[in-house]
């Protein structure tokens, strides 16, 4: 008994000398061949198929070259494994590089052929030539277009005579080459290069050539395919990466033909095609092709009755398309004019589907809306994107922007919308357009979220002559949650608004609508308020989304410091805690006159500042550039609530903005 209680005991305390890990290494790289003078990378695991645990694994690597490696892989418990990665710069020079890896731990292998893997790189010196170009997604028949063509070489050696083919369909026009390229047949263009450099990266950051391309004038619907090819004279690294290809959707087209009112190639009839032919899977577009004599630059279509609505889905009108048969022959404006003439008693053009763009042409004349964007019972729920775009209108005026020509009012909007960032519906956007003159609004958005910017209201197109609306600038109804007037926090690109002269207030807003922001504009001039929330003269408070109020500063000191050549501006803000991710940002203006109530307007942005939450009273002081003695200032402030993406998707206001009115001026002195 006393003998095998010896042996068993020797037995446990000797475990290690009859454990057995099985240890298999394996190797996993992407390629063999890799190019001279790159970094590359060998991914391996080691896996334990023996019955006890392999403890202190660890991987030897045979190798010609330098590398490091993460080759400490620690215990290995029975059925799993451990991997590392291996790094090395490959050779300026053609060659072999062999790598083997031999797996170890402190226990015996019972099959050591297992343990190694082996793997024989061979480097490259070829010059590797990449390919590439951005065909737009959709392109109108028979305007032009550019098509910029990348190439790169991701290696370290250079290509020579480096040679791209792009094919595309034969009716699509060649409009101008850069040097080095030529089109010897239609749809072909050949770009050729001396020598091709290495590079950093895969593509280069700009095209290597851009081309000129103008878009079939006859087919009505399809699509344009590019396909290119590059060549070099020495043996590509990698062929895949020398060909590519990209569609262009184009649109299937209706033409006007002529300025009837009505009959064959009126855009009665075009817009009547449309409405019964376009199918909602495709692009339509009505375009103009108008070669009749006219007095003026432009070609004006006089209706006497009220168009029919624009009902099929995904559908353009366009005014450009005629410059790109004809060129363009107003340079003061549109080259098309759709004209009430004072006499329909109706809407110029009425805009009922999903997705429509309507663009480059004046309208006016007509009693009503010039322009109106509304449900219908087939288009209550149109999606967040893509918009309704409206841009590059004159609405109210001639074609030349500098006489009224009066509609009711430039654009109306009428579509459903939610209340908050959840339930928001389809935005209306409206920008670069023209809107004075008018008898009423410029834009009276009733209902519906708009993005608006870049527009001049109640002034001349080229200058900042009067040409006043006779009512407010923009009117931001009680359906209009989550519009935007002017640059905000995720849409800082976008450019600023003119609003003067209107006969009433420059941007009025109903009450209660949230999280309308108006900020970044030049607004001044206007019969009333530069901005009104709930149309009821000053409001030093406005009541936000979860009842936060929105406080007016309070300026208290604006005078120039003639050492520093700065002027300096003081003043309150008064607010209260609200929760994370909000905070407030003042926004200040200078004018050169402020109106009757003593509250100015915004005819100039000069500076901004933020807080974060606070509590009763904040004090801020803004230094800004330059002497502003004799001019007002005054400010807004803008509450900004991070949102994140929110569903429906489409709602992706980083930010959730709402801006007071403009508080009360104080003189520079």
């Amino acid at each position: 008994m006393k003998t095998l209680a010896f042996f068993a005991a020797l037995a446990l305390s000797n475990t290690s000398l009859f454990a057995s890990a099985d240890l298999v290494t394996t190797i996993n790289v992407p390629s063999t061949l890799i190019r001279a003078g790159f970094t590359s990378q060998i991914l391996f695991s080691v896996h334990n198929s023996g019955p006890d645990t392999a403890p202190a694994t660890t991987v030897a690597v045979s190798s010609s070259v330098a590398y490091t490696c993460g080759c400490t892989l620690g215990d290995i418990p029975s059925g799993q494994e451990r991997s590392g990665t291996i790094s090395f710069v490959a050779p300026a020079a053609n060659t072999t590089i062999p790598f083997s890896l031999t797996a170890t731990s402190s226990v015996p292998n019972p099959v050591p052929a297992h343990n190694v893997a082996s793997v024989t790189f061979t480097v490259s010196t070829d010059p590797d030539v990449i390919l590439t170009f951005t065909a737009p997604l959709k392109q109108d028949l028979a305007l032009p277009f550019t098509l910029p063509v990348f190439l790169g070489n991701n290696s370290n050696t250079a290509a020579h005579d480096v040679e791209a083919t792009i094919d595309f369909r034969t009716d699509v026009g060649v409009l101008s080459l850069p040097g080095g390229c030529s089109s010897m047949a239609a749809g072909r263009v050949v770009c050729r290069l001396d020598t091709l450099p290495p590079m950093t990266s895969a593509v280069a950051p700009t095209p290597a050539f851009a081309l000129q391309l103008v878009g079939p004038r006859d087919y009505g619907f399809g699509s344009i395919t590019f396909t290119g090819v590059v060549t070099e004279r020495e043996h590509d690294f990698d062929p895949i990466s020398n060909t590519f290809s990209q569609e262009t959707a184009l649109y299937r087209t209706f033409y006007v033909l002529t300025t009837t009112d009505d009959g064959g190639g009126s855009l009665r009839a075009a817009i009547f095609q449309a409405n019964g032919q376009c199918l909602p899977s495709e692009l339509c577009a009505i375009a103009f092709q108008i070669n009749q004599a006219s007095s003026n630059p432009w070609k004006t279509i006089n209706i006497n009755t009220p168009l029919p609505p624009l009902t099929a889905s995904n559908l353009k009108i366009d005014g450009a398309t005629q410059a790109g048969f004809f060129g363009h022959q107003n340079a003061e404006g549109p080259d098309i004019e759709i004209s009430g003439r004072g006499t329909v008693d109706g809407d110029g053009l009425v805009v009922t589907n999903c997705s429509a763009e309507v663009a480059n042409l004046t309208i006016n004349g007509f009693r009503r809306n010039g322009l109106s964007v509304i449900d219908s019972p087939t288009t209550p729920n149109c999606p967040q994107f893509p918009p309704t775009e409206l841009h590059n209108l004159f609405l109210g005026t001639d074609p030349t922007g500098a006489a009224a020509r009066p509609d009711g009012r430039g654009i109306g909007t009428s579509r459903q919308n939610g209340t908050n960032v959840f339930n928001a519906r389809s935005t209306t956007y409206i920008r670069d357009c023209v809107l004075s003159g008018n008898t009423m609004s410029g834009i009276f958005a009733l209902s519906g979220r708009v993005d608006i910017w870049g527009n001049r209201i109640g002034v001349k197109a080229h200058s900042d002559d009067p040409l006043p609306n006779g009512a407010s600038g923009i009117f931001i109804g009680p359906g209009g949650y989550g519009s935007e007037i002017g640059p905000d926090e995720r849409t800082s690109f976008r450019t600023p608004n003119v609003i003067a002269f209107n006969r009433e207030m420059g941007v009025a807003i109903a009450a209660g609508v949230g999280d309308v922001s108006v900020r970044g504009n030049s607004i001044w001039s206007n019969g009333t308020l530069g901005i009104d929330i709930g149309l009821d003269g000053p409001t030093l408070s406005t009541q936000s989304q979860f009842d936060v109020p929105i406080n007016v500063p309070v300026l208290t000191l604006a005078h120039y410091d003639p050492v520093s050549k700065k002027t300096v501006i003081e003043g309150d803000q008064v607010g209260q805690t609200i929760g994370g991710g909000r905070s407030f940002v003042v926004d200040l203006y200078a004018n050169d006159t402020t109106d009757p109530s003593g509250f100015g307007e915004g005819q100039r942005p000069i500076a901004r500042t933020q807080f974060t939450d606070y509590v009763t009273l904040t004090h801020f002081r803004v230094e800004v550039d330059g002497d502003l003695t004799g001019q007002f200032i005054t400010a807004t402030v803008t509450r900004t609530e991070f949102a994140g993406f929110a569903k429906p998707e489409g709602v992706d206001q980083l930010y959730l903005t709402q801006t007071s009115e403009f508080g009360r001026a104080i003189e520079v002195r």
